[in-house]
């Protein structure tokens, strides 16, 4: 997105946790080591304190302690419109929140998660309670005494800028925040994440199965994650299909992230692992040469993966309740689940398997076609740059070209 904006001319700069060995023209200023290591030791001390009352924190929990002073650098402070991009605890701190909330010119928030508008969840699976004031947190054991999460979302909702425009990346996302006690009056909009359509096209599956070593006369099922156990991320759907299709002459299944051991054991002969990708050549393969791609996620604020499948020509089945009702037309791009039904996803599988290859091939097409037109990186820029020039427009004084810190 940043290297699109700087291609039409708006002269954005990356400021906060970034490499520090990134070209110069992507004009990026990353924190330094010594900037870092105080706010580390707080945030490191104040989840300590916790683990102390309540046990082990999962990662997806992080509390408000200190974070980075972006506020103070030069680039903030000379920039004409702020935008805020995937952020936690550990980059804004309550001297950066306090600094938005005091800011005059327009400030652009994109909602990647829940953290902002949470006790401190980055997603808050099952649990409604920060549309209320948070606390009995599921991630600290549902304590009745726990105190840290209405804290911090007592703390978010006093110190929310009445500057901000909120922009979440699906309608999923947006609803979630609207229903929030932080973000319930705010200006939310929706802009989905976008694609890059030059590196996920479709691929002849004799090609892409071939290019993998894996079998031409199967129906493949793909399926990924970052952390496969992961429960949000439906590692109970998962795992029963991998069960389900132990040693099934007819399905081979393509598997891609970590800790699937964590899931199965053994792991079914009739199943390839690729282990952690990061090679989109790779995963573009894994999603072309599949019959169908699971999505198995019970939540997400987007779903990236869900998008790339069909964007390689490849119908997906997905749990409704997530973003992915928003990509998939069922019935006709993919199909989709009662949310959370392990037995009717296992049972929505069945049925996709039985159908004809050339249907399953034209519900890819059809879901290339989708993505094309809805998801490519021009449309979100050109959408992020009309939000900009809406943003600006109230201003006195506006220089011709618009610089936009991105943190």
């Amino acid at each position: 997105m940043h290297e699109a904006l700087l291609g039409r001319g708006i002269d954005t700069r990356i400021i906060g946790r970034v490499e520090s060995d990134l070209p110069s023209h992507l004009k990026a200023e990353a924190s330094s080591f010594l900037a870092r290591l105080p706010v580390s030791l707080q945030n490191r001390l104040k989840r300590w304190q916790i683990k102390q009352r309540f046990g082990p924190l999962p990662i997806n929990f992080q509390p408000i302690a200190h974070g980075l002073s972006l506020h103070k650098w030069p680039t903030y402070r000379e920039a004409d419109l702020i935008h805020i991009q995937f952020v936690g605890a550990t980059t804004i701190g309550p001297p950066l929140w306090r600094a938005l909330q005091a800011e005059t010119r327009p400030v652009v928030w994109t909602l990647r998660d829940m953290w902002p508008f949470t006790g401190g969840c980055h997603f808050s699976g099952q649990c409604e309670r920060f549309s209320v004031s948070c606390g009995r947190c599921p991630e600290l054991g549902g304590s009745p005494d726990e105190d840290i999460t209405p804290h911090d979302l007592a703390f978010k909702a006093a110190h929310i800028g009445k500057n901000i425009t909120f922009v979440a990346i699906s309608n999923s996302i947006a609803e979630r925040a609207r229903s929030s006690t932080v973000l319930k009056d705010q200006d939310i909009r929706v802009i989905s994440n976008s694609v890059m359509l030059d590196r996920f096209v479709p691929i002849a599956k004799t090609e892409a199965r071939a290019a993998l070593g894996l079998p031409n006369d199967r129906i493949i099922l793909a399926a990924g994650a970052l952390n496969l156990a992961n429960p949000r991320k439906g590692s109970a759907t998962l795992a029963a299909l991998l069960e389900a299709y132990r040693g099934d002459p007819r399905v081979h299944l393509a598997i891609f992230g970590g800790n699937l051991e964590q899931l199965v054991s053994p792991v079914p002969e009739n199943c390839t692992q690729f282990g952690l990708l990061d090679d989109d050549v790779k995963l573009n393969r894994v999603y072309a040469a599949a019959d169908l791609y699971l999505m198995t996620s019970l939540q997400e604020s987007f779903g990236k993966v869900t998008v790339e499948a069909m964007a390689s020509g490849t119908p997906v089945i997905a749990y409704d309740g997530t973003p992915a009702v928003d990509m998939i037309r069922n019935g006709e791009t993919g199909l989709l689940v009662p949310n959370g039904d392990n037995a009717k996803f296992l049972d929505t599988v069945r049925q996709a398997c039985a159908f004809p290859r050339s249907a399953l091939a034209e519900m890819g097409e059809h879901a290339r076609t989708d993505v094309v037109e809805r998801y490519s990186l021009s449309s979100a820029v050109e959408r992020h740059i009309e939000l900009y020039r809406e943003r600006l427009s109230s201003r006195p004084t506006q220089r011709e070209t618009v610089k936009s810190p991105v943190s």
